[in-house]
């Protein structure tokens, strides 16, 4: 299959504050993976293995690296656990979401009239009200909040999109609302997703295929129930026990 996405030997480091020497701190470790064009591929481990760290680097927000990460993709978009955080608070969603579609330039510029079109056009696909454009986002419930943030995300024509913990802070039921939102949108737009989670259980539901990163090193990747039911290291084992899923 096509490749979207190629990470050969990354290794990222960070600038230790703690040290007076400038050293610097490493963080991931080797890192080599590739995932498929309308892939959904689950990145899992516990706060702090690097995860985010890893989306970052793709995203081209992270300078000290060495190793590769080619991104064959125009306009690469994350949606974050907390969408409150990427929504500007002093504007309508309205004015958010048509943000940018206004900076589109030259034959792909859109008129007003194109524009409310779009947004209208997108706010159907994720299961909302058009009149939700007219509210602030603190007048939206956490998932209203994070289907704007995917809308958004989508206007920018990507097709690659990388959700870090994007139901973590939802409930039970709005989290089950949101992931049927993802899978759907990934079969009607064929989207690549990048799924990072801690939660073995929602990337069981939402994954083609997963890898598990501890202390920033992938230790192992591949099918989700092949890694599921035949896990290779003992802290995949661990992941799954605390998850009270049967290997």
């Amino acid at each position: 299959m096509e490749h979207i996405l190629e990470v050969d030997s990354l290794n990222v480091y960070y600038k230790n504050k703690g040290r007076k020497d400038g050293a610097l701190q490493h963080v991931l470790h080797d890192v080599s993976f590739c995932m498929n064009r309308g892939e959904i591929l689950g990145l899992v481990g516990e706060s702090g293995c690097g995860k985010t760290t890893l989306a970052k680097a793709i995203l081209g927000m992270q300078k000290r690296f060495d190793g590769s990460i080619r991104l064959d993709c125009v306009n690469p978009q994350m949606v974050f656990q907390d969408p409150y955080g990427s929504l500007n608070p002093a504007k309508k969603i309205g004015w958010i979401l048509e943000e940018p579609l206004r900076m589109k330039k030259g034959d792909k510029k859109l008129t007003q009239e194109q524009r409310v079109s779009r947004v209208d056009e997108m706010l159907e696909k994720v299961g909302l009200d058009c009149k939700v454009k007219e509210h602030y986002p603190s007048e939206l419930s956490g998932g209203q909040r994070q289907r704007i943030a995917i809308a958004a995300a989508l206007l920018c024509d990507t097709t690659f999109l990388i959700a870090d913990e994007p139901v973590s802070a939802l409930d039970v039921t709005i989290q089950s609302q949101i992931i049927r939102l993802l899978l759907k949108l990934q079969r009607e737009l064929g989207i690549s997703i990048l799924f990072i989670s801690h939660d073995l259980r929602v990337v069981y539901q939402m994954c083609d295929r997963v890898m598990i990163m501890q202390k920033g090193v992938i230790l192992e990747q591949g099918a989700v129930d092949a890694v599921y039911q035949n896990p290779q290291s003992d802290y995949t084992r661990l992941l799954l026990e605390a998850a009270n899923i049967s290997a």
